[in-house]
C-alpha cells in the first residue's frame, strides 16, 4: 500500500516541477512580447520625431516666405506712395518686420527641439522598458527552472524517504 503512495508523492513532484517549467517558459514569452511591443513603440516614436522635425523646417521656411511676401508688399506700398524704401520709416518698418519674423522663426524651432527632446525621451523609455521586459524574463526562466529542479529534487527526496522507511521493493 505505501508503494503506491510514494509512486503518486513522486508523480506529484514531478508535475508540479513540469508546471513551475512551463510557467517559467510562458513568463519569459509573455517578457519577450512585452520587449517586442517597446521597441516597436520606441521606432513608431523615432519615426514620429523625423515627421516633427520635417514638418518644423518646412513651418519655418513658410514663415521665411511670409516675411518676404510682407517686406516686398511694404516696399511695393512705400514706392507706390513716392518714399524711398531703404531709407526712414520705410526701412525702420521693414527692419521691424524682420525682427518679428526671426522671433517667429526662433519659436518654430525652439518648439520644434522640445518635441524632438520629449520624443528622445519617449524612445528612451521605450528601450529601457524592453531592456526591463527582457531581463525579467530571463529571471523568471532562471527563477522557474530553479523552482522546478528544488521541486524535484524535494519530490525526490521524499520518494526516497518513503521508500526507506517502509522497506517496500525488497
Amino acid at each position: 500500500m505505501c508503494a503506491p503512495v510514494a509512486a503518486l508523492a513522486l508523480a506529484g513532484s514531478a508535475l508540479s516541477a513540469i508546471g513551475t517549467g512551463v510557467s517559467a517558459i510562458n513568463a519569459k514569452n509573455q517578457a519577450d512580447y512585452q520587449a517586442k511591443v517597446a521597441e516597436s513603440n520606441a521606432q513608431a516614436e523615432a519615426n514620429a520625431a523625423q515627421v516633427d522635425q520635417q514638418n518644423m523646417r518646412i513651418s519655418a521656411l513658410n514663415r521665411y516666405r511670409q516675411i518676404a511676401q510682407i517686406k516686398g508688399a511694404q516696399r511695393a506700398g512705400a514706392a507706390a506712395g513716392g518714399v524711398t524704401a531703404d531709407y526712414g520709416t520705410s526701412a525702420d518698418v521693414q527692419a521691424d518686420t524682420t525682427q518679428l519674423g526671426q522671433e517667429d522663426v526662433g519659436r518654430i524651432y525652439q518648439q520644434g527641439y522640445q518635441t524632438q527632446r520629449s520624443h528622445d525621451i519617449a524612445v528612451s523609455n521605450d528601450l529601457g522598458q524592453a531592456a526591463a521586459s527582457r531581463a525579467a524574463g530571463t529571471s523568471a526562466l532562471i527563477s522557474g527552472f530553479l523552482s522546478a529542479g528544488g521541486t524535484a529534487l524535494g519530490g525526490a527526496s521524499q520518494y526516497k524517504k518513503l521508500k526507506a522507511g517502509n522497506n517496500f521493493g525488497t
